[in-house]
């Protein structure tokens, strides 16, 4: 399993990230089960909503909390 933090989160889901481009593809070629903790998903959604990414906050916090993403240890 391979630990994702809110650096990773981020880069792979907003174009502005400057490593956007390098993250998004090794998500999309990773074939690893991805973990992440609770505290992390908090710093993320914090992130995204503090970068006015509102949109972007909503919508992985769906597909985390729904375990789409990764696993997720509390």
């Amino acid at each position: 399993m391979i630990f994702v933090d809110t650096s990773g989160w981020f880069a792979a889901i907003v174009p502005s990230d400057q490593d956007h481009e390098i993250a998004r593809n090794w998500f999309l070629q990773n074939r690893e089960p991805l973990f992440t903790t609770d505290y992390v998903i908090d710093e993320t959604l914090t992130l995204f909503r503090a970068r006015g990414e509102k949109t972007r906050s909503l919508q992985i916090a769906k597909e985390l909390f729904s375990r789409e993403l990764a696993e997720i240890y509390f």
